[in-house]
């Protein structure tokens, strides 16, 4: 006879019984997910032509293709003192085959990706669309310090949100399609300028939209998260420390606590309900990051099953690595193999599996 099949309880009915036993929610948060590294720079190895002792680091943005087969990571500190982003696979493990595009020149602090596959990546005063393999540049939406960005189809029509860092503001922008490209946008909306201030925003970062058209955007400096309805009239917010991105995920959301290193887990009318550590001596990961600071950043969500998350500055515990593949940098210590003996690897991407829960 089969044992019964494991089954997921509604959000609302686990915590009750968690509270109900004396737990406390973040055991319990933690204990939920099965943490892996997805993604590093391996230190050793050289990626198109390009070493990687020494760069890329400070991967904070990051995005999900819409079928979820691949990742798009953002890297502030590349070659020339520029940033790059990579397109990375979800179901390769080998780094070196799993990135299948490297994009110089792009700082990538927050990016996303439309219905189609597009790529929209923040970088200096203005916004980079390009095609879902980095190759074809379509547009360039100029923009000032915008750090959160997501798109939307809104009555047949794509329209792109972004955030802006130093002045509290949204920017909405309908983008013109012609074919597989993105050839004009256009500011529209909220009430004519296409620009709304959220009301006590003081830093706005990492933004998602949820279901029911609400914006959820980060205030980093402000410690807050706000949730503004759709025409920009109803806006609440929820302290939370140092919040840098969002994701949603059903009746969750997800937020990414920048230097402190945890996410934490909030419903859709703004309850905090837990919080998620990462287990950094499981993963043989320095919890501290380089020259400590280490960050948790940019965070996706696969619906129903999980997230990824960038651990910008993280690296390797030890100063050795477990990670990465064999080489003549690999060995033995006392009979346990490290892919790297002599030095650490960086900017770990963390990938959280959900565990179902038995009834």
């Amino acid at each position: 006879m089969l044992p019964p099949r494991a089954k997921k309880l509604p959000l609302s009915l686990l915590v009750f019984a968690i509270c109900s036993l004396g737990l406390s929610l973040e055991t319990f948060a933690g204990d939920a997910y099965k943490w892996s590294v997805q993604y590093l720079i391996d230190n050793s190895r050289t990626i198109f032509g390009r070493p990687q002792k020494v760069s890329p680091r400070h991967n904070r943005g990051l995005a999900i293709s819409p079928d979820g087969k691949y990742l798009y990571a953002g890297y502030h500190h590349s070659f020339n003192n520029s940033g790059e982003v990579r397109r990375i696979r979800t179901d390769v493990p080998d780094f070196d085959r799993a990135t299948e595009a490297l994009l110089p020149g792009v700082l990538g602090k927050a990016i996303t990706t439309d219905d189609k596959g597009r790529v929209y990546i923040c970088d200096r005063a203005g916004i980079y669309v390009y095609d879902a393999t980095l190759e074809h540049k379509m547009v360039r939406i100029p923009a000032t310090a915008c750090e959160g960005v997501a798109t939307a189809r809104e009555g047949g029509q794509l329209a792109l949100y972004g955030t802006d860092r130093e002045d509290g503001t949204l920017s909405r922008w309908l983008l013109q399609e012609s074919g597989a490209d993105v050839t004009a946008a256009t500011l529209s909306g909220f009430e004519g300028s296409g620009v709304i201030k959220v009301p006590g925003a003081y830093d706005l970062r990492g933004m998602k939209i949820d279901a029911k058209g609400n914006f959820w955007m980060c205030d980093l400096k402000g410690n807050k998260v706000f949730r503004m309805s759709h025409n920009g009239k109803d806006v609440k917010s929820v302290a939370v420390p140092v919040p840098i991105d969002v994701a949603i995920d059903g009746e969750r959301v997800f937020v990414t606590r920048s230097t402190e290193r945890a996410i934490s887990v909030l419903d859709t009318e703004m309850n905090v309900i837990g919080s998620l550590n990462v287990p950094w001596e499981e993963l043989e990961l320095t919890p501290f990051g380089n020259s400590h600071n280490g960050a948790l950043g940019g965070i996706v969500v696969v619906p129903g099953k999980g997230f990824f998350v960038a651990n910008e500055a993280g690296e390797t515990a030890n100063q050795r690595s477990t990670y990465g593949r064999i080489d003549e940098h690999s060995d033995f210590v006392n009979g346990k193999l490290y892919r790297d003996i002599f030095e650490d690897d960086n900017e770990p991407i963390l990938r959280a599996t959900e565990v179902e829960t038995a009834p």
